[in-house]
């Protein structure tokens, strides 16, 4: 009978200790967890699976663990908001499957993405053809993103400028320069990079939103 209440004491514990490092780690949607958030759930439930099937074994072998992976969870997120490249490493990186109608073969072939897949997705958009889209961007979580070209009010569906760090692969593909974006910019009434938080290439020009900075004098 003891056994039986040591092992629903520690699911309720465990149930709540999970509850509190998913709090910890922060708000995500099961369909946007990285592949480094879904190594650490699987570990900290093997972890908890563990302990629960040995009544004999402390709660704290687990709870240790724990809220170390919740806490190196905490760190790195932080890490990786401040270095795109490391996100890229780490959440993986978003690619485009169709721009402006055209299929790159070459980047469904590299992510493994099938062309049936591809058509699955173009039609649960209620499209038809690839033709009509503007772009699909397979994104780092494996989603396909499916933007038509009868709303899509960007040339390009990735920003320009992300928290004052210039996206120069973006660049490229557009085939534009850092002058041109600095020329543009200006048009927008922005003297440099560093001020702008978000800026998207929309069809009616230059999107841009300005980085709040804290008062120095506060």
């Amino acid at each position: 009978m003891a056994a039986y209440i040591t092992l629903i004491f520690k699911c309720f514990l465990f149930y709540m200790v999970i509850i509190i490092a998913l709090r910890i780690m922060g708000k995500r949607e099961v369909g946007e967890l990285s592949v480094f958030d879904i190594v650490i759930y699987l570990v900290m439930s093997e972890l908890l699976a563990l302990s629960i099937s040995n009544p004999k074994e402390s709660v704290f072998k687990s709870l240790v663990p724990i809220f170390t992976l919740a806490f190196l969870q905490i760190i790195i997120s932080v890490i990786l908001l401040k270095s795109k490249k490391l996100r890229d490493i780490f959440d993986g990186k978003a690619v485009i499957i169709i721009h402006d109608g055209q299929i790159n073969q070459k980047t469904m072939k590299k992510e493994r993405y099938s062309i049936d897949d591809l058509m699955s997705q173009i039609r649960d958009k209620d499209l038809c053809s690839p033709e009509e889209v503007a772009f699909a961007i397979l994104e780092n979580n494996g989603n396909l993103s499916v933007l038509p070209k009868k709303t899509c009010k960007v040339r390009h569906p990735d920003p320009l400028i992300s928290d004052g760090k210039i996206n120069k692969e973006a660049l490229i593909e557009i085939e534009k320069d850092e002058e041109w974006l600095k020329k543009e910019l200006q048009k927008e009434g922005v003297n440099g990079i560093e001020e702008v938080f978000l800026c998207l290439w929309q069809k009616s020009g230059m999107y841009v939103i300005k980085r709040e900075f804290k008062n120095s004098s506060s």
